[in-house]
């Protein structure tokens, strides 16, 4: 079975792949989740966001201008939704999958936007995921002019010269770097950054069958990156699966430059060796 094939139910995924415009964000990060939780069922998830919006249509409609329809928001989600942001949440896989920080109540800044931003579209507030360096964040322009939100703070509040002091604090980078960053992202960047980041935990954890997994969907949301396609040919065999990655190994050491080719024989010699032990 290809990769493609393992993915044929992720419809959304899958149109991220094909890099579709307006991809349902919610469908695509349930379908990430359903990695680690096989059999999940979406129904809960979309019906607490459904409700959300039934209950903020008629105040965000009396609002009157744009950012107090974000207040009204911020408030739904950190009262009502009692969603909110822990430091703990940074070493947690279900601060990463949208099912449990909707359970759990808490979650990363990237998955707490996603919730915000799901709501704010169906509502119709020009809400627009921000992938800042360290932190993702949230921008509204409207009719008061720029702001910015920090969901993993309770949705803090904060214009662009409050945002960019806060990021050079947390990054150490300075403004001029920090700025260019700050513009809207697409859906198949928050997917990406959130794949990204369940790698990067499950690598610490030594967890490579479930880092195979998501280095699986990074390969195909980005096939003409050697990083990406060296890295799942590594996890493979991590993950316990010499076959596969001799394959994709030999595919590697046939391209790889010469600094990374002793390496990739290393891993490949492992996977030859392994592969009659799992017949």
């Amino acid at each position: 079975m290809t990769v493609m094939r393992s993915f044929r139910d992720d419809t959304q995924f899958m149109r991220l792949v094909r890099r579709e415009p307006d991809v349902d964000l919610v469908t695509a990060a349930l379908e990430i989740a359903r990695d680690e939780q096989p059999g999940l069922d979406f129904g809960p998830t979309e019906r607490i966001l459904k409700s959300s919006v039934a209950s903020l249509t008629r105040p965000v409609a009396m609002a009157g201008d744009d950012l107090s329809e974000l207040h009204l928001l911020i408030q739904h989600v950190t009262e009502e939704l009692r969603l909110r942001g822990e430091e703990r949440c940074y070493s947690d896989p279900d601060a990463s999958y949208l099912n449990r920080v909707l359970e759990t109540g808490r979650g990363l800044p990237i998955t707490l936007s996603v919730v915000y931003l799901a709501i704010a579209r169906e509502l119709g507030m020009p809400l627009e995921g921000v992938a800042a360096p360290s932190h993702f964040v949230m921008k509204l322009t409207g009719d008061t002019g720029t702001v910015y939100v920090d969901p993993f703070r309770g949705g803090f509040i904060m214009d662009e010269i409050e945002c960019v002091e806060w990021l050079h604090e947390i990054t150490e980078l300075p403004a001029a770097e920090i700025y260019p960053a700050l513009r809207p992202v697409s859906e198949r960047t928050i997917i990406l950054r959130m794949l990204n980041n369940l790698k990067s935990l499950f690598g610490a954890r030594e967890n490579w069958t479930s880092a195979w997994r998501v280095q699986r969907r990074l390969a195909l949301l980005r096939p003409g990156s050697w990083r990406e396609q060296r890295d799942l040919a590594i996890l493979t065999l991590r993950a316990g699966r010499p076959g596969e990655a001799a394959r994709l190994l030999e595919q590697c050491v046939h391209v790889c430059s010469g600094s990374e080719r002793p390496v990739l024989e290393h891993h490949l010699r492992e996977a030859r060796r392994q592969i009659p032990l799992c017949n």
